[in-house]
């Protein structure tokens, strides 16, 4: 490849640590953004009559619907690998909204019928109340599936064009918008359901926002390519990454599941929703290293560069987990930002105490299931979300023995363990790739 080429080809240029900081930046921002959402919801569900039934209720319905419509959340992976047209943006929406089908017409019917007793009332052993409230949120996330999908192509469309600056204020908008929407819709809807339906009002607000700009990105892409691979190519390449990223919350999920075995199981499962959001709110960021990795190692010295940013992000974030949560700063998030009450703010301490061991696992998975995904060689991001999966319910069944354990610390370190297997499955399989395989 001559010098020239090099220059207009930027997947092919030499990679800089810079280049990572200024396409990762703005999308640090964006999950920032995104997972304060989660957070205000937390604090809104908080301050309500019933704080620890409406929390339990809001994150058992959030967990178990984005645990099995995983697939929304591969649609930018995938899009980012073969989005080359304008006709290939419909297929690809076509191919998630089919993929989604059998998954939204599960979450409809716990949300409709006795399964969601089932669910809710055997399963994370909920009260009544509680488990009613559960239903309403998952009715009303099913609504999300459509916003995700268009909203995946957009954000494809921006990354690919290194204009991540966009999805940076799109988030912004759907923060704006999530405030707002707590601060209305309490006028029609009480508890977990105003979560829900405040968390699509404001996913529905950042796609139109992002749409506004991916629009004219789209329309540079030809209308069609010569050749297209077929649906089952799009398969073949997505079901390891729907296994995986269905792992990411189910295995929260199956944590949860045996949360509501312990003695308090309400308040178990509240206090580990409340610290999974704070947790995520602060090192989710990293996950994006699957789309920096995806779209910026063009060479194999690309990866070397790609570990060290990975490496001192890890760090970065290591070192504010400890002073947020080893701190005095620890007493006024829980009591004064999230507003939890002192019996809440007590029981969740432990589980922030061990958090900061996350960043490594995390960071490292993230920035593998990346270079597999470039290379789309995904197989391998089956087996580990399965293991993943496994190995939370593993650590998490300590509760059936102890049921007098602190479920929020339980719930953190099988969820830490998790990522643990995940990391060493997928070091495995890029030692066997040598670390990086041409596409």
């Amino acid at each position: 490849m001559s010098k020239d080429q090099a220059v207009k080809d930027p997947e092919r240029s030499h990679l800089r640590l810079r280049d990572c900081y200024w396409f990762f930046l703005p999308l640090v921002l964006m999950v920032e953004l995104n997972m304060m959402s989660k957070s205000l919801i937390h604090a809104f569900l908080a301050r309500t009559h019933d704080p620890s039934g409406a929390l339990a209720a809001f994150n058992a319905a959030f967990t178990f619907y984005f645990a099995i419509t995983a697939a929304s959340e591969v649609t930018t992976v995938l899009c980012l690998s073969f989005l080359k047209s304008r006709r290939d943006s419909l297929r690809l929406s076509a191919f998630a909204a089919l993929v989604l089908t059998l998954p939204i017409t599960i979450a409809l019917a716990v949300a409709f019928t006795g399964a969601g007793n089932v669910v809710f009332g055997s399963w994370f052993s909920l009260g009544a109340s509680a488990v009613e409230e559960a239903q309403q949120a998952v009715g009303l996330l099913a609504i999300s599936s459509p916003v995700l999908i268009f909203r995946a192509n957009a954000f494809a469309l921006l990354m690919l064009a290194r204009r991540t600056i966009i999805i940076t204020l799109s988030t912004l908008v759907r923060l704006l918008s999530l405030t707002v929407s707590l601060a209305i819709l309490p006028w029609w809807l009480e508890g977990a359901a105003i979560g829900a339906a405040a968390l699509v009002i404001c996913m529905a607000s950042e796609t139109v926002f992002s749409w506004a700009f991916a629009w004219k990105e789209l329309m540079k892409l030809p209308r069609e390519r010569a050749s297209v691979e077929p649906l089952i190519r799009y398969w073949s390449f997505s079901w390891p990454l729907i296994i995986n990223a269905s792992a990411e919350l189910g295995s929260i999920f199956v944590i949860n599941l045996f949360l509501g075995r312990l003695h308090t199981a309400e308040l178990a499962i509240a206090a580990f929703g409340v610290v999974h959001g704070l947790v995520s709110l602060l090192m989710a960021p990293v996950r994006n290293l699957v789309q920096t990795a995806q779209t910026l190692v063009g060479r194999r010295e690309d990866v070397r560069i790609m570990a060290i940013f990975t490496a001192q992000l890890v760090g970065l974030f290591t070192l504010l987990a400890l002073v947020l949560f080893h701190t005095p700063l620890r007493d006024g998030i829980l009591g004064g930002l999230i507003g939890l009450t002192p019996e809440l703010a007590s029981y969740s301490e432990p589980a922030m105490a061990i958090s900061f061991a996350m960043a490594a696992f995390w960071g490292s998975s993230a920035l593998f299931r990346g270079l597999l995904a470039k290379a789309r060689t995904t197989g391998s991001l089956a087996a580990s979300g399965v293991l993943r999966v496994a190995t939370a319910a593993a650590a998490a069944s300590v509760a059936i023995a102890y049921p007098d354990l602190n479920g929020a610390a339980l719930g953190v370190s099988a969820w830490i363990l998790s990522y643990a297997v995940e990391t060493a499955v997928s070091t495995w399989r890029l030692r066997k790739l040598g670390w990086y395989a041409e596409v």
